[in-house]
This record gives structure tokens, C-alpha cells and sequence, in this order.
């Protein structure tokens, strides 16, 4: 989809190295700038940097050679982290080339009171709020085991790349992308502000454990999932536990109110049985059960096994995921060798193949998907969170719903005795901002003609429905092409369209368990644990930016394309390093709580005032710097001056600190540390977390008026464009039905067919048609 681009990539975090990977994996051509003594992962994690890095040239020089200059002068976008040297380097390059695209990847962005503050994917957890979601009792709370800032900020910065393609197609301005590793890690929370803001809703659940969820069986564990009644009803009838009858235990909320009591109850018929069994018996009757997933056994699992989602590396030495999507039913994926350190400098690059830019007259640089037709078959929040993002660049973007078939996430959050309960759920208004709204019945032929007309006149279709709900309809690619045959069709199902799983229903949690993030997650000594619903909006980030590549393609070639962008594919992403480790070394790799290798001391600690802060010590010279500090330097002794002496001294040191940090605020305790260059940092979420300063200084909070809802406050995403395109959300979440009559009006119908239409059930202005009060007025 990118063949004709080129991308330098400058720098050495994970995010920069993922971002390139991805548009490498999208068929870009991408070279890395290294010194002569290579990435540092070259050493410390050989087969990470392979999986990383597979496929992309080296260079240890743009600018004083002949083939650096050659090489600067062809590159198309420049990924690059926030180091001074990289800055300059790229300042050079984009005085010779104005036109460049460069998108930068820092901890909280290049501007802002925090824009120099140190920070890890640890801490950056602990501060988006994702450690609070872990059900840990009376112990700390533990962030996840798998890199989720870095590897969601890469994914955006991949996406930011091919969006700033389209921009410059548009106009000969500059454009410049400022990813902030913290605002991606809060793109991967469920708006938790909404939750104390609307009114009539429930309160933001801490921790996010659903009940069942991760259960344990007599050989292992198993991800259970009953969110909904009618898999809650169809689990106690597998179950055969009277006890599960009991009415107080009705509703997701109920039972998470009684945990312990449900839990209890759920495991006397799990651990009966085993986990295969519990896989069978959930598949025969429609309930999401899949095994809790480690690095060892991820790979043998029928939906990653039989897709080949796992690949043998260049070097024959590990494993790893294949890309996490599929362009027009590829199946075989060969990975490419990790190239040495300056391969390329003396590359001869005028043989490149020329960009191709689209010149179309009418494309707006800020808003490069104006005039762009997208309709949506989403449901929960992978696929509509993809196409909210499309709107936020201008696209028009039509969601179809059944009367009788919602988005069931709407009903998620706020009573169903609340007056128009549906509109007001924030997973819902949270993630559908800037959308229209149909209602069309695919069952019926009406409803489908409806659905056809507006394939017809889209450029994009989405769904992330199971495979068989279009399909069933005529719907699938081919049936699709018969009616657009330059359509891109995105298709998200869990579990793939193919392999023995294709048609069973899965969900965050489910792929979550069975992707091995769970396994990595939780202290060494407890449960698996679950990451709240982070895997939707991950997956659905990476598809944003396959989404944007396939339609770029189809700008310039007017080629149309069937993607395929699995959750299950996208989430073993997260999982890649300890994949690969196991299998490269045969080690066991599992939860170790806060601990990691060479990062000491890492953990979750209380002040005095009771609040929760999170530190990362990642080197000898951080650690000098805490032992500094008047409240340390008594204890801090020598016996910690290096990170073998730590790692040995780790409880002790652990204790240390949690009695040192009982007499200290934790403001005091997170300033200090902060102002010394050690990585601190609070444990926020809910309002705390949207009146964040460094998010108020960079503009990222914006308001938006919702007619039932009034106005709420909305984060715009984890990239900020400084130059170019405007890629903030503008209008709030639709009504159901709200667009119907314009829409088929639109379409040719008549005023008499769109009111049978709306006699025969057909369309309505609210879900199942239930009742609510016409006379209240909108705001």
C-alpha cells in the first residue's frame, strides 16, 4: 500500500521502532538512522530488535556523504523520538525539505509544562490510570506486563505518517506530528470523566474485572465472558450451579457488586473441569470461554495456529506475530533479515521508486478526508473507534444500526429506567463522535436495498461484526465489489475470517486472555489479570492507520482493497517480546507484578496522604540522584549504587522506601523525584485525569455539545498535528435514528415510503422502539 514511499526512522524507543514496522509492514521502504556502534536493542534483546527492525536498511549518515544527502533528499516522513540530537538533525533535514513529514514520539509531547518530564511506560500507566483497573485488593496496584504506551504510541505515530501523506497531497505546507506517549496510553481508557459527568450514570468501575472473567479450571485457567443477559442466562445453564440463580446477581454491575460471593460460586463449576472442556462448552453454547493464553502456548491456539498468525524469523532463532493485518486475503508472510548496522550508507538511492501524489483538486490539507463516504457496520468499540477517527478528518461517516439490533454498548452505564438510557452511555458517546446515524433492518429487503445504496456511493466500508452477519446478506468483499468495485472494505472480525474460531464470538477480554496479556499481567504469587478494555482501542488505532494507507492507495492507483484487521491479530502485538523471548530461550516467561529486569527500584507505592504514585529507576545515575534527595540520603547507601546490588537487595530496598515514603506526601514525594530526573508518578483517572495540565496546556481537551447529554469534555487523541492537518473531533456521538429521514431522503425515498418505512418498524428513533419522553426538549 506504500511501496512508492520512504521513511527515515530516528531513534530508539519502542514506539519509533513499532511505527516503522508497521509502515514497513504496509509496504513503505524504511531505513534506520544509527550510530556506528548500532541500537542499543541490537545487544540487549537481539531477537526484539529482529522482530522490530526485519526488512528495514541502516545508515549511519544523512548529511555529510554523498548517499546521506541522496538519501535525505528522497525521504518522504521522518519517525523520530525526542532526543536534542535527533531534533537537530531533523531541523537540518527539513531546512533542505520543507515539504518533509515528520512525526515525533515523546513521553508527553515536545511542548507543555511536562514536556521534559522523565517518565517510563511504567510510570505513564500509572498516571493514564491504567494500573488502577487491576483487581489487586490490598496489595499495590501493578501496571501491565506488556509495553502499552509505546506500543500505542507507536501505532499512532504510524498512523500520523499516512495521514500527513494525505495532507501534503493536499498542499505544499509542511506538516508536523507531535505524538505524546501519555495521551496514547489514555486513548486505551474508557473516557473514565464521562462516567462522573453524565447524569444518571454509574460510577467509573474500579477496579475492571468482569464477573466471570478469568476463572480457573482444574489444568489451568480460562477467560469466561457474560457481559450481556443473554449470555449471563445462557452461562448458568452450562454452569448447572443453582446458587448463580439468585436475582441479586442479575447484572454485570450486580456481580461485580459481589464479587467475591460470584466468584466463589462460577469456580465450583469451572474447576470441574478442564480448560479444553470449558473452551468446548462455551463454543456450543454461545459463550465466549478461550484459555488464558501464555507465551509458550500462544501460538497453538486454533485461531492463531491455523491462520499462521505466528511466523518463524529470518534467522530461524524465534517466533513472532506476522503484521496485524491482511491486504486482499494475502495468506503467507516472510519475514526479512535484520540488515547490519550501515548497510545502506553507500546506497544508491535514485533508483527508488518515485512517489506517486495524488493531485486532485478540492482536498483540504486540515481535513484530507473531507468528502470521503464511509459507512459503518460497529458495534462495541474496535471498529466505530476507527471510524471516529476517520470523521475527525473530515469524513462523513454513516452508522447503520437495526431497530432490533443496536449497538449494544449504548445500554452500557445508565439504567434502562432513565429516559433515553441509550443515548447517555459514555463507552458509546465516547466512542461515536462526529457520526450519522441510519437504521436499516437487513433482514428485510427494504432495509437491504437501503444498506446497498449506501455501499454504493461509499468509498470506505467498515464492519466488525461476525463474519456471518454481511455475509449471510450477499455482503461479504465479493458481493461488496459487485456493488462498488473500487471500495475498501475494512473487515474486523475477533477471530479472523478464517480458522475454526472465525464465527465464534469474542470480545477485549477474550482476546485480551487469549493473546497472553493477562498471563503477563498480575503478581507472581496471584490471578491472571485483565487490562480493563484496552485491546479495542489498540486494535482499533492499528487499523486506523492500515485503513488511511489503503485509502491513500486508492487515491493515487483507484484501486479498492479488502483489509483484514483481526483484534486477535492486533493484540499479540502487545504480547510480541515475551513470545519471542520464550521461544528464542525456552525460558518460562509470566507475571512478575512491578518488578522488571535492570529497572530497580520499579513500584507502587502510598505517602503519607494515602495516594498512590508510581517510580522507575531505569539506570545507576537516576539512582544517584533519588539517594540525593534530603529524605533518602540516610539509608541510600553504597550497598545500591548499581543495579546488581539493588536487584539482590530488592526487598530490603523495597521496604526501605515504603518507610521512607509513609512519613512524605506523595505531591512531595512525585515533585522531588521529578525535579531530579527520576520517572514519578500519580495514579490518576476520572477528572483528575482530563484536567491534567500538561493535556489542558496542549489543547488536547475539547468540549462538545451532545442534545441529550449537554455539553462534556472529549480528548482529542494522542496525535497533535503542529503543522497540518486538524485532527480533532468536532461533533458529539449521533442519535439513534437521528439522521434516518435525510439519509434515505438522500437516497431517493419518497416522504409516504420513509413514514411506512417508520410504520413497519422498520426505522425508528429508538432502539427495540421503546418508549421516551417526546415532550422533554434537546439541549
Amino acid at each position: 500500500m506504500l511501496d512508492d514511499i520512504v521513511v527515515l526512522e530516528a531513534g530508539s524507543r519502542v514506539s519509533t521502532g513499532y511505527a516503522g514496522k508497521l509502515l514497513r509492514d504496509a509496504g513503505a521502504t524504511v531505513v534506520r538512522l544509527e550510530t556506528p556502534e548500532g541500537d542499543p536493542l541490537r545487544t540487549d534483546s537481539p531477537e526484539y530488535a529482529e522482530y522490530l527492525h526485519a526488512g528495514k536498511g541502516s545508515v549511519t549518515d544523512v548529511s555529510s556523504s554523498a548517499a546521506g544527502r541522496a538519501l535525505a533528499d528522497r525521504v518522504d516522513v521522518v519517525i523520530c523520538d525526542e532526543k536534542s540530537a535527533v531534533q537537530s538533525l531533523v531541523n537540518e533535514l527539513r531546512s533542505r525539505r520543507t515539504r518533509l513529514i515528520v512525526v515525533s514520539v515523546s513521553p508527553y509531547g515536545l511542548d507543555g509544562p511536562d514536556a521534559t518530564t522523565p517518565a517510563t511506560d511504567f510510570t505513564l500507566q500509572a498516571e493514564a490510570g491504567i494500573s488502577l483497573v487491576h483487581p489487586t485488593f490490598d496489595r499495590p496496584s501493578i501496571a501491565a506486563g506488556v509495553p502499552l504506551a509505546e506500543m500505542t504510541g507507536g501505532s499512532a505515530a504510524a498512523m500520523a505518517a499516512v495521514v500527513g501523506l494525505l495532507a501534503d497531497d493536499a498542499d505544499k505546507a509542511p506538516v508536523k506530528a507531535d505524538v505524546s506517549l501519555f495521551e496514547s496510553a489514555i486513548a486505551l481508557q474508557q473516557f473514565p470523566w464521562l462516567y462522573n459527568r453524565i447524569e444518571h450514570h454509574s460510577e467509573y468501575p474500579l477496579p475492571q474485572a468482569p464477573i466471570p472473567g478469568v476463572e480457573q479450571a482444574s489444568d489451568g485457567w480460562v477467560c469466561v465472558v457474560s457481559v450481556t443477559p443473554p449470555q449471563w442466562k445462557d452461562f448458568k445453564l452450562i454452569a448447572q450451579v443453582p446458587a448463580l440463580d439468585d436475582p441479586r446477581f442479575d447484572t454485570l454491575n450486580d456481580r461485580v457488586d459481589h464479587a467475591a460471593e460470584v466468584t466463589a460460586l462460577v469456580r465450583e463449576f469451572t474447576r470441574r473441569h478442564t480448560v479444553d472442556e470449558l473452551v468446548e462448552l462455551g463454543s456450543a453454547n454461545r459463550v465466549p470461554i478461550v484459555p488464558v493464553a501464555t507465551p509458550g502456548t500462544i501460538a497453538s491456539i486454533a485461531p492463531f495456529a491455523a491462520r499462521d498468525s505466528f511466523v518463524q524469523s529470518a534467522s530461524g532463532g524465534f517466533i513472532a506475530p506476522r503484521p496485524p493485518f491482511r491486504v486482499d486475503d494475502e495468506v503467507a508472510w516472510t519475514p526479512a533479515p535484520l540488515t547490519d548496522v550501515g548497510h545502506d550508507d553507500g546506497h544508491d538511492w535514485s533508483d527508488t521508486v518515485a512517489r506517486t501524489r495524488n493531485t486532485a483538486d478540492g482536498i483540504d490539507p486540515r481535513l484530507p478526508l473531507a468528502g470521503l463516504r464511509v459507512v459503518e457496520f460497529g458495534t462495541f468499540q474496535a471498529g466505530p473507534m476507527v471510524t471516529m477517527n476517520l470523521a475527525s478528518l473530515g469524513a462523513e461517516v454513516i452508522k447503520v444500526e437495526t431497530v432490533n439490533r443496536p449497538d449494544l454498548i449504548r445500554f452500557n452505564g445508565v439504567p434502562g429506567t432513565v429516559d433515553r438510557s441509550w443515548e447517555r452511555g459514555a463507552p458509546f458517546v465516547g466512542a461515536n463522535l462526529g457520526k450519522m446515524d441510519v437504521t436499516a433492518d437487513l433482514a428485510d429487503p427494504r432495509g437491504l436495498a437501503v444498506v446497498r445504496e449506501l455501499i454504493a456511493e461509499a468509498d470506505v466500508v467498515l464492519e466488525n461484526y461476525g463474519p456471518r452477519v454481511l455475509e449471510s446478506r450477499g455482503l461479504d468483499y465479493e458481493g461488496i465489489r459487485a456493488i462498488n468495485p473500487d471500495v475498501v472494505m475494512v473487515r474486523m472480525p475477533a477471530w479472523g475470517l478464517d480458522g475454526p474460531w472465525r464465527d465464534r464470538p469474542g470480545f477485549t477480554y477474550t482476546v485480551n486472555a487469549a493473546s497472553g496479556m493477562a498471563e503477563l499481567t498480575g503478581y507472581a504469587d496471584g490471578e491472571p489479570l485483565l487490562t480493563g478494555t484496552v485491546v479495542d482501542p489498540f486494535a482499533a488505532l492499528v487499523c486506523s492507520f492500515a485503513t488511511i494507507a489503503a485509502i491513500r492507495q486508492r487515491r493515487v492507483t483507484g484501486r479498492g482493497t479488502l483489509l483484514e484487521v483481526p483484534l486477535c491479530d492486533a493484540a499479540i502485538q502487545l504480547t510480541a517480546g515475551p513470545v519471542i523471548q520464550r521461544s528464542a530461550t525456552g525460558r518460562n516467561v509470566s507475571r512478575t507484578g512491578n518488578d522488571r529486569p535492570g529497572t530497580v527500584p520499579q513500584g507502587v507505592y502510598r505517602g503519607a496522604d494515602g495516594n498512590e504514585f508510581a517510580i522507575s529507576v531505569v539506570d545507576d545515575e537516576q539512582w544517584s540522584a533519588l539517594a540525593a534527595l534530603p529524605w533518602a540520603k540516610t539509608w541510600a547507601d553504597e550497598r545500591f549504587a548499581d543495579v546488581a546490588g539493588r536487584d539482590a537487595l530488592g526487598a530490603e530496598l523495597d521496604g526501605l522506601l515504603r518507610q521512607a515514603f509513609a512519613e512524605l506526601d506523595s505531591e512531595q514525594i512525585v515533585s522531588d523525584l521529578r525535579a531530579a530526573g527520576v520517572p514519578s508518578a500519580h495514579l490518576e483517572v476520572g477528572d483528575k485525569l482530563v484536567r491534567h495540565r500538561q493535556l489542558l496546556a496542549r489543547e488536547r481537551v475539547v468540549e462538545i455539545k451532545h442534545p441529550v447529554i449537554g455539553s462534556q469534555e472529549y480528548l482529542a487523541g494522542p496525535v497533535r498535528f503542529v503543522e497540518g492537518p486538524d485532527m480533532v473531533p468536532r461533533d458529539p456521538a449521533p442519535l439513534f435514528g437521528q439522521h434516518n429521514d435525510e439519509i434515505l431522503t438522500r437516497l431517493g425515498r419518497t416522504t409516504e415510503e420513509i413514514a411506512a418505512l417508520r410504520e413497519d418498524g422498520l426505522i425508528s428513533d429508538s432502539p427495540f422502539n421503546a418508549p421516551f419522553d417526546r415532550t422533554a426538549s434537546l439541549q
